[in-house]
């Protein structure tokens, strides 16, 4: 069946607004109806058949749906009818960028895909948006380290409001810059509609409520407050992805991007936000690039990116002479089955003519090449590449990775988790571990332990069943023994959980892993599938005495199940229920404790007037 193509927000929104009162209670029924109408792509536009005797048609312009009267449909009802809105709820949101890694920022992360790409991007995640980040992005999610585009943008853009086109802000009382007034308004609105969404919990949160999210999203962007925007897109997208159904939702995610996005808003809202909070609090639009001197690069990893703002591809990481992490991406509206076959495309650095999965076992030697600040590489007219040797993980300058601390390495990590992903160093979330297999966890997950004895919890990277994650992890988990290099990234939500993106062959541990020899020595698990044939206990007994994986303070997760009940549930379930305030107070966790019983207060609070602010 052929895909929907994307709409803006304000072409959803104003067929929405269209509907007579009565039939927005049926919106969301018709939704889930729609997702079997079949799609037919013609020429400039895309046909929807609802039955024998109803058509919806989608007028493109630039393949993008971007204004209400650009959705027609042929019933005697129309334009104000449910068929109209239910075929562009199902659409992928446009959120107006135009490089595709910015706009898997503005969706996910990891993570580079988190405020940008996998595993949490996409300006937030990451493998980010950010993607290879389930962890986010997030990314995520989201995609890698903030991961861009390898036929993005070769010249520097201007960032901040003053690229929205929008007037920037005024001077404020020492000189520096405020928000305007459309600037609050807009945070204003982002504000009421993720209180909107809290109230009503994600079980209430249907389309109405989302569409009003996406308009105030839309609204924040245009007036350049771009790190709330993309917290925003993030929400909504995480409760698309509960309304699908899809297997890598995660509502402890959704929980932090809603919480991420209260909060940005709100001290957006702030009269008294001076000028050095609005820099760090408004983001950025674009990333600049510059010129780098001649790169000689070693292939790292490749990682499969999804991210939920309707970008998919691949990310793959490269280390200089130095060891510094450098990324190449290629991401493209598209889904998990784009990200399925992206690492076999060839990555757009000059005429080498090599695949990403062909890159990650490989060298590159690259002059006149561009990067951004945080390592993610572009291309322009004036990049030239050629092929060059590779390096294994044993050798330099590959070796240097797992050479540094592991508590080095986790503190690095989680303070690169904690910053935008489009600013976060590539790589900067990645750790590199040695461990050794002790068997299978629960639900796919891979018990393994550190050379000092920490027991650690490696778990899948992302859930999508056309990625090999889950089958390798699988595998993984019966090979008791055996010694492996990882390249993941850490859980900040969980201890001594990491996702894994990538394995290697330890140094020492003769053919307990045996790869095929044009895999150089490791495999890339959202991509090469392992086979029971390839793997084998290590030889030596797995000692007896490991210290399991750390589940993190019990108080600590009874305060986070609270906070993620009242995302689920909303307000009226929130009321409900019995706090843990005592258990709370007795465990020294007392500003959570008040902050918990304010909560609860608030839940049963019910103003004369309703108002989400």
């Amino acid at each position: 069946m052929t895909a929907l193509p994307q709409v803006t927000a304000p072409a959803l929104a104003e067929t929405l607004d269209a509907l007579p009162g009565r039939l927005r209670k049926k919106v969301d029924e018709a939704v889930t109806r729609a997702a079997a109408w079949p799609v037919t792509a013609g020429d400039g536009q895309v046909t929807v058949a609802v039955d024998d005797a109803t058509v919806v048609t989608l007028v493109l312009t630039d393949g993008v749906v971007r204004t209400g009267a650009d959705a027609r449909c042929s019933c005697l009802l129309a334009p104000n009818c449910l068929h109209r809105v239910a075929v562009l709820a199902l659409a992928p949101v446009y959120d107006g960028l135009d490089d595709p890694a910015d706009a898997a920022e503005a969706g996910a992360s990891g993570e580079d895909v988190s405020s940008g790409e996998p595993g949490g991007v996409p300006a937030s995640g990451e493998p980010g948006g950010s993607g290879p980040s389930t962890a986010a992005d997030r990314a995520a999610a989201e995609m890698p380290g903030g991961a861009v585009s390898s036929a993005g943008p070769g010249a520097d853009h201007a960032g901040g409001a003053a690229s929205s086109g929008q007037a920037g802000p005024g001077p404020d009382a020492e000189g520096g810059a405020v928000l305007t007034d459309r600037q609050r308004s807009a945070a204003d609105g982002l504000w009421r509609a993720g209180a909107a969404v809290l109230e009503a919990g994600t079980a209430g949160s249907g389309l109405v409520l989302r569409t009003g999210l996406l308009r105030a999203v839309h609204e924040a962007r245009a007036h350049g407050l771009h790190r709330a925007a993309a917290a925003g897109t993030r929400v909504a997208a995480g409760l698309q992805a509960l309304r699908e159904a899809r297997p890598q939702f995660r509502l402890a995610e959704l929980t932090d991007d809603l919480r991420e996005l209260l909060t940005l808003s709100h001290q957006l809202r702030d009269p008294a936000l001076s000028a050095a909070q609005a820099g760090g609090l408004l983001g950025t639009a674009r990333r600049g690039y510059d010129a780098q001197a001649g790169l000689r690069l070693y292939g790292l990893c490749t990682v499969p990116v999804v991210a939920e703002s309707g970008y998919a591809g691949t990310a793959t990481y490269v280390a200089d002479r130095d060891g510094r992490l450098w990324l190449v991406a290629d991401i493209a509206p598209g889904g998990v089955e784009r990200a399925a076959r992206a690492g076999d495309t060839v990555v757009a650095l000059g005429e080498a003519g090599l695949s990403h999965r062909a890159l990650t076992r490989a060298g590159m030697v690259v002059s006149g090449g561009t990067a951004t600040e945080s390592g993610q590489l572009g291309a322009g007219k004036s990049v030239r590449a050629v092929r060059a040797s590779g390096a294994g993980w044993t050798e330099e300058p590959l070796r240097r990775l797992w050479d540094e601390p592991l508590d080095a390495q986790v503190d690095r990590a989680l303070a690169a988790l904690a910053v935008p992903v489009g600013v976060r160093p590539a790589g900067g979330d990645l750790l590199f571990l040695a461990v050794r297999v002790i068997g299978a966890g629960a639900g796919d997950t891979v018990l393994a332990q550190t050379a000092d004895g920490a027991g650690l919890l490696l778990t899948v990277a992302d859930d999508h069943p056309e990625l090999a994650y889950r089958e390798n992890l699988r595998l993984l988990g019966g090979a008791e023994g055996l010694e492996l290099l990882v390249v993941g990234r850490p859980d900040p939500a969980r201890r001594a959980t990491v996702a894994a993106l990538s394995i290697g062959v330890a140094p020492g541990t003769g053919d307990a892993l045996r790869l095929p020899q044009a895999w150089s020595g490791h495999a890339d698990l959202g991509y090469d599938r392992l086979h029971r044939s390839q793997l084998r206990a290590g030889g030596s007994a797995v000692a007896t005495a490991v210290r399991a994986p750390a589940t993190g303070d019990p108080a600590m997760q009874l305060l986070r199940r609270h906070l993620e009940r009242v995302v689920s549930g909303g307000r009226a379930v929130h009321a409900l229920v019995a706090t843990e305030e005592r258990r709370l107070r007795r465990s020294r966790l007392d500003l959570g404790a008040h902050l918990l019983a304010e909560l609860t207060l608030a839940a049963r609070h019910r103003p004369g007037t309703c108002s989400a602010a």
